[in-house]
């Protein structure tokens, strides 16, 4: 596969992958910075895999299928897809085990309310332009506005154990961040 397509890869360049963002800082340069709202900037049936790490909920809900569906129209036939995201109901059960701390709840929940530039101001934080959380992501709200776009996706939340993650039916070592059980994903092909 010469076409790999790592969406949204904010601080985690790839490399052998075409590294795309709607932003960028002094430290941290995508191959192909986009604007917001517009077509990515490739042919149709161009690409031959595609991963969406911890993009999708910085996205309005409503534009979700909108962005998929510009996904569907750059993915070459059969093209693997792999959407991963934060899982709110699975963060807020860690937190009552006292698995997880209640920051990681609150940053993972819905929130437009970032003001990025007083964040990095104030502290050594992760927030960038964008860095909001449109909507509460998790496993069965993903895999439903995934299969409205790609029919064929299917939950494989527990199936990522390691970062990378080699997918043992596309064969493809997928640039997951980490392995997170807080974190859920959805498999398809375009």
């Amino acid at each position: 596969m010469d076409n790999k397509l790592n969406v949204g890869c904010g601080t985690h360049y790839i490399n052998g992958w075409t590294n795309t963002d709607v932003w960028q800082d002094d430290k941290h340069t995508p191959d192909i910075l986009l604007k917001a709202n517009e077509p990515y900037p490739f042919d149709d049936n161009s690409i031959d895999c595609i991963y969406l790490g911890h993009v999708l909920e910085h996205i309005p809900w409503l534009e979700v299928a909108i962005f998929l569906n510009d996904m569907q129209r750059i993915a070459k036939p059969e093209a693997p897809i792999l959407i991963a995201g934060p899982d709110l109901y699975r963060t807020i059960k860690l937190w009552r085990e006292g698995q997880l701390p209640w920051d990681l709840v609150e940053s993972v929940m819905e929130h437009q309310d970032i003001d990025a530039s007083i964040n990095r101001l104030e502290s050594n934080t992760d927030y960038w332009e964008n860095a909001a959380h449109h909507w509460n992501c998790h496993e069965t709200r993903l895999l439903e506005i995934t299969k409205r776009i790609f029919p064929n996706a299917t939950a494989i939340s527990n199936d990522i154990t390691s970062s990378p993650w080699l997918d043992p039916i596309t064969g493809i070592e997928w640039p997951v961040v980490g392995y997170s059980p807080w974190q859920c994903a959805v498999r398809c092909t375009a």
